[in-house]
């Protein structure tokens, strides 16, 4: 021996002294207390995996009815059949005339053309890293093994996965409507989504969306049904995080009302968003159509992204950045010192919102106690006499005289 570090000094870290003495080897990995590996030779992980199963490219010779078996390979690919290679070696044709479901799933219709494209190295490649698996639907006389089988026996594994551990969309297809949701098919298995999670607000004709393709998650599974049940509001809750970080506060947008409040109106856009233009932010022309109850659902109206909040919500404008800054730089400079009428826009827990000279502000409600005036006295469109205090956090701040 040259070199000390070639000699494998961890055969006898654990107790071991080269004689036969059985003594379990604590280098293997997934051994317990009922599987153990006595050996110290170069390969007796691999052996201790094939003899527990834990090799994933081993499996018995002998195919049982049920087994899901991964696909290692795939060959001698002919006009409407190809040979594929499963865990363990074994090889089968698949006649792909039997497996037009299959095909569709990857978008294709003409085996042929299907057959053709995969003679290109490249595109095999892709098709293998899809972790393709065969379902075995017969072991005796002759094992007979399904693409399409395999397949929905994958799916299935990793929806049922996606219920507690949810980091996957998928687009389905709504197939047919009823008073309760839809009914839809995701990569070839029926599910059901419930009207109350197929949107972000109340859907108002159930039909419009039979034939649309819509993204979704997995909620839940119902045995007795043995149906999925999807969600598209899981799905905007999964990526609303992410998506508010694209939104341009110097940008125009374009949505639809999808319902009002006393408070102003809720606007949907974008596909994943709603916002509340409060009547605060609104202009004097949509303010008046707003009291004369002029906006329906499905109503079209244009604004900007005021702000959005700590938690998350998005509060609208109709005002642009720059139209907002130059109209507050002139009002602060105009209003100094000056005693003002403004209009109350909302009473909120934490003080009055106000709109005054054609800007909107806030009365905060520790100047409601300290003139020991309670807040519950006013309510919207109430006169309130207001002077102008600071410019904090991007808002006008306003003290009772």
């Amino acid at each position: 021996m040259n070199k000390e570090n070639e000699f494998d000094w961890k055969k006898y870290e654990d107790g071991f002294t080269g004689d036969n003495k059985l003594i379990p080897n604590l280098n293997i990995k997934g051994s317990s207390e009922k599987e153990k590996c006595f050996s110290r030779e170069p390969y007796a992980q691999k052996l201790f995996d094939i003899y527990t199963k834990q090799e994933s490219k081993l499996i018995k010779k002998d195919l049982e009815k049920g087994e899901c078996i991964p696909i290692v390979d795939i060959s001698n690919i002919k006009e409407t059949s190809i040979d594929v290679e499963i865990s363990g070696g074994l090889s089968f044709e698949i006649d792909l005339t039997k497996e037009k479901r299959f095909l569709q799933i990857f978008g294709h219709s003409d085996i042929q053309k299907f057959t053709s494209l995969l003679k290109n190295e490249e595109t095999l490649k892709s098709l293998l890293k899809e972790e393709l698996f065969v379902y075995v639907t017969e072991s005796f006389p002759t094992p007979k093994i399904s693409l399409w089988q395999g397949y929905l026996k994958k799916i299935r594994a990793e929806f049922i996965d996606q219920i507690e551990n949810p980091s996957k969309a998928y687009t389905c297809m709504v197939k047919e409507a009823n008073k309760g949701g839809f009914f839809v098919e995701i990569y070839g298995i029926d599910g059901f989504m419930p009207g109350s999670l197929a949107a972000p607000n109340k859907i108002m004709d159930f039909q419009s969306y039979v034939g649309k393709e819509i993204t979704v998650m997995i909620e839940d599974y119902i045995p007795d049904m043995k149906s999925f049940i999807v969600s598209h509001k899981k799905y905007i809750d999964y990526i609303l995080p992410k998506k508010l970080e694209e939104l341009d506060l110097n940008k125009e947008y374009t949505g639809n009302v999808t319902g009002t409040s006393k408070y102003g109106i809720f606007v949907e856009f974008e596909d994943f968003f709603t916002g509340l233009l409060h009547v605060s932010k609104m202009k004097e022309e949509t303010k008046r159509l707003f009291w004369i109850r002029h906006f329906k659902p499905t109503s079209e109206i244009k604004f900007y992204i005021g702000e959005i909040t700590k938690d998350k919500r998005i509060i609208l404008t109709e005002e642009s950045q720059g139209e907002k800054k130059d109209k507050i730089e002139k009002f602060i400079f105009d209003a100094k010192d000056k005693t003002l009428e403004s209009e109350i826009a909302a009473v909120m827990h934490f003080g009055i919102i106000i709109n005054v000279e054609g800007v909107n502000g806030l009365v905060p409600l520790r100047e409601f106690k300290r003139k020991n005036i309670l807040m519950n006295n006013f309510i919207v469109k109430d006169k309130l006499n207001v002077i102008f205090d600071a410019y904090r956090n991007d808002k006008l701040v306003f003290k009772l005289p």
